[in-house]
């Protein structure tokens, strides 16, 4: 049976690296999966979750020309407390027809694949006990070939790399963490241990433009969109900001394969507890066509410096419900090309209005 971390000490390690806005992203996606939970198993005769993968982590290693070397690394999001266990994981993942879809978008992309997988000793289940197991995804043979001891990120170069430091988070923040499902707690441990407690923290690894990529859809016919999700509340003029990094690292994943790709976001209001309002969803196409052209100022991102923004309208947003992720929606949107066509078209039917 597979580990689960203690909450306080899964959560105080969290609190070691995460900002509070980082939390509040991760909490919410944490809302999605138990939304699409809640729903049911089946809709219309597709099971949802199982068109939900969890996300990456996009990365580099600190060379000249970084772009041609990008890896999206998919850590498992069980804790395994035996080699048995750890073989049991790596094959089911393996045989996976939609890890299979998406490992073939993502090599299509230009980028590599790697599986990690944290095993842990049953007397010392703790995120800083976690050793790595790496697997390399061959796509000639559509398996997962394991790597010796640390390696292949031993091998990079560097050794000056460092976690970053976390900030206070808020207390609608740190609540909702300590109502978690012990297993959603642990997948989302499991999944910073990684990137902060192994890369950065054991192997000291510095890396180039970093990012993680919350999720991705792929729909039973194969089609694979990234997926991206976030907290937000509205300016008061009725606009979001969206971070142009982001937008950059999808189009990035979707252009080489014509794949749109999906922000959904958890709306909530700007009071203390910020009420929750509905979730609602963009696609990367209506954020090309319709975001501002002018950036602004943003938050702190993953290595500590400023982002910039791009500002989208609240009305190009619509509202995500469990039917969305059926196969019958997704054929309509799931082409980045063909959305931005359309939307351009529908754009310039409207310019005579301010003409």
């Amino acid at each position: 049976m597979p580990g689960l971390f203690e909450q306080g000490e899964a959560i105080s390690y969290l609190q070691r690296f995460l900002t509070g806005n980082k939390a509040r992203g991760m909490v919410a996606e944490l809302a999605l999966e138990t939304y699409l939970q809640e729903a049911g198993a089946t809709v219309d005769g597709e099971t949802l979750t199982q068109k939900v993968l969890s996300g990456a982590w996009l990365i580099s290693p600190r060379v000249d020309e970084y772009a041609r070397y990008r890896y999206a690394v998919f850590v498992l999001p069980t804790l395994c407390l035996s080699e048995d266990e750890l073989e049991s994981a790596v094959q089911s993942r393996q045989k996976d027809r939609g890890f299979q879809a998406l490992a073939t978008f993502l090599s299509q992309s230009g980028i590599g694949v790697i599986v990690s997988a944290g095993l842990c000793d049953r007397s010392a289940i703790h995120p800083d006990q976690i050793h790595w197991r790496n697997y390399i995804y061959a796509p000639g043979t559509e398996s997962l070939q394991p790597e010796p001891d640390r390696q292949p990120f031993s091998a990079w170069p560097g050794h000056r790399g460092q976690p970053s430091q976390g900030s206070m988070w808020a207390d609608d923040v740190l609540s909702r963490f300590q109502v978690a499902p012990q297993a959603q707690l642990t997948a989302l441990t499991l999944r910073q241990a990684f990137f902060y407690g192994f890369l950065k923290g054991t192997l000291r690894k510095p890396l180039a433009d970093p990012y993680d990529i919350d999720g991705f859809v792929v729909s039973y016919r194969g089609a694979v969109m990234p997926l991206e999700v976030k907290e937000k509340s509205p300016t008061p003029g009725g606009e979001f900001g969206i971070d142009a990094g982001r937008i950059l690292m999808l189009l990035r994943l979707c252009l080489a394969t014509d794949s749109n790709a999906f922000y959904i976001i958890r709306r909530v209001d700007e009071s203390t507890g910020r009420t929750f309002l509905g979730w609602e969803f963009i696609t990367l196409s209506d954020i090309i066509t319709g975001c501002s052209w002018n950036l602004t100022a943003g938050g702190r991102g993953m290595r500590g410096g400023a982002t910039q923004t791009v500002m989208i309208p609240g009305a190009l947003f619509r509202s995500f419900e469990p039917e969305s992720l059926l196969d019958s929606h997704l054929a309509g949107i799931a082409s980045l090309h063909g959305q931005v066509k359309q939307r351009a078209i529908e754009f310039a039917g409207e310019l005579s209005r301010f003409l």
